[in-house]
């Protein structure tokens, strides 16, 4: 099921579609579509490869405003709107509403989705993140069966692990990557629950980046192979990592601790994981 954010224009539907399509054209991630077929509308695809995210922005020939007899006369649907799955991830949804924000207040449009209840009211931010929030309950409510295909991450810890992804490459240009491994994260699950947990892998030998979120350490250093509590390790170990500056709660292994955090893995008592866990990936993660 998709999401609808419906865009109206108070007092009259002239706009400068030449300008929208040149706005779509020139944003990062959108693909145009070909102009001279159209069948009826114009489909710009917002396409993020990194948090796995897809959205519509649809400029159509017709009214596509759901019971717009019911909204108050003085705004005009511009057969403007933009649709993307209600089970997206807030993060995304948050990055795609830059895009929203930018067109609402570039061509004054007001904003309207089913659930404000027939009031069409200016871009907030908070309102459609509320909105859309309270969508997406109820589609998981009422379909248990297609939320059962997906773990569950909660939204804070999603939203730290898109934050990585997206600064992943910088720190691939910051780092000698032969010196320093930027951390892979690896996701895994449970057969008998939706939990996810997140991971990453250490050879024993190198400095390493702590990603945020991260659950369990996996060292595998040709010898001793076995996921570790990360929560365990930084009661003993917090010390060895420092923040990195600019980057948040994105931490490094001081090089000087390379030995000792590995003796320290091998030789110390960590509690051992108690259900057999199965990689996944990314996609099949859902914040709800």
């Amino acid at each position: 099921m998709d999401f609808q954010i419906y865009f109206l224009k108070d007092g009259t539907r002239v706009y400068e579609k030449a300008d929208l399509i040149t706005l779509l054209s020139a944003t990062p991630n959108i693909t145009v579509p070909d102009m001279k077929k159209t069948n009826g509308k114009y489909v710009f695809v917002y396409r993020h490869s990194v948090l796995d995210f897809e959205a519509r922005f649809i400029i159509s020939d017709k009214s596509v405003v759901p019971h717009l007899e019911r909204l108050n006369s003085r705004y005009f649907d511009v057969n403007v709107y933009v649709e993307f799955d209600v089970l997206s991830p807030n993060y995304a949804v948050e990055m795609l509403l830059d895009i929203v924000q930018e067109i609402a207040t570039k061509f004054d449009f007001k904003i309207y989705v089913e659930s404000f209840i027939y009031d069409v009211k200016p871009f907030r931010r908070a309102e459609i993140i509320k909105n859309f929030n309270s969508w997406k309950r109820a589609y998981a409510d009422k379909h248990p069966e297609e939320l059962s295909k997906y773990n569950k991450l909660d939204s804070q810890a999603i939203s730290l692990v898109y934050g990585y992804l997206q600064k992943k490459k910088r720190l691939e240009i910051t780092f000698d990557t032969t010196k320093v491994q930027i951390s892979d994260y690896i996701f895994l699950h449970t057969d008998k629950s939706r939990s996810a947990f997140v991971a990453i892998k250490w050879d024993g030998e190198k400095q390493f980046i702590l990603p945020p979120a991260v659950d369990l350490l996996m060292l595998d250093d040709g010898k001793v192979n076995r996921y570790i509590s990360m929560s365990e390790i930084m009661m003993k170990a917090e010390k060895m990592f420092k923040p990195i500056d600019g980057y948040g709660s994105i931490q490094i292994l001081d090089s000087r601790s390379i030995k000792k955090l590995h003796k320290l893995l091998v030789k110390e008592r960590f509690s051992p994981p108690y259900v057999e866990l199965k990689v996944m990936p990314l996609e099949n993660i859902k914040d709800i």
